[in-house]
């Protein structure tokens, strides 16, 4: 019976590190549906390990802006993608309260969902939780941490912006669609640079999402 729950562990880890590596969107090999597949396979495998919701969250959380630089697609609308990120990045705490890159992301998933007060919380929590570990687009060691922790603290400054901050939310908008024309042309880089003067733009992190999710949709 052990040697059955060790095989199980094993290929856990295998779809793990396959997911992880389909889902860097710089390299060759980025497939977002089949990023996903592999951590919903290792979760389904070994339900109890917090990194493997923990990652399958970030994607989540990642589809949006995915879908306007890298062209990701899929039936689900991407409004619900936010929702399937809460549910297991909550699943990962269960089973790891102590992973400051968890609250980290979950942070970002409040500031997209308009809940700022929930996602302060949240980023000052991935600042003062001791961490071995790293938002959205890193990999864990001390200096990773630092990483992860000076991160969370732009996140936090961010935030403020965004409250703070007259939105320019027209020529945002058309930053959004010329992303999406680059993408559409394969040109995922000056898509992505489209995309982030966008949010400089807007910085209201709720807009932003809605209407990442209204024009890529």
């Amino acid at each position: 019976m052990q040697l059955f729950r060790r095989v199980s562990s094993d290929e856990a880890e295998k779809h793990f590190k396959q997911g992880l590596r389909h889902r860097n969107r710089r390299s060759k090999e980025f497939n977002f549906d089949l990023a996903v597949k592999h951590f919903q396979e290792a979760i389904r495998l070994n339900p109890g390990i917090g990194k493997y919701h923990r990652e399958l969250g970030k994607a989540y959380v990642a589809a949006p802006l995915l879908a306007v630089t890298q062209g990701i697609g899929g039936d689900m609308a991407l409004e619900q993608y936010l929702k399937l990120a809460f549910d297991e990045l909550t699943e990962s705490l269960q089973y790891d309260a102590g992973q400051a890159e968890t609250y980290l992301i979950l942070g970002e998933a409040y500031m997209y969902s308009g809940r700022r007060q929930d996602a302060t919380t949240a980023f000052q929590t991935a600042i003062d939780t001791p961490s071995f570990s790293f938002s959205f687009f890193f990999p864990v060691s001390l200096i990773d941490g630092r990483l992860l922790k000076s991160y969370a603290k732009r996140q936090l400054k961010y935030l403020g912006q965004g409250a703070g901050t007259q939105s320019q939310s027209s020529i945002a908008g058309e930053c959004i669609r010329q992303a999406i024309v680059y993408r559409d042309e394969g040109k995922y880089k000056l898509a992505e640079k489209e995309l982030m003067q966008a949010l400089k733009l807007a910085p209201d992190w709720s807009w932003f999402h809605k209407t990442l999710c209204r024009l890529a949709g």
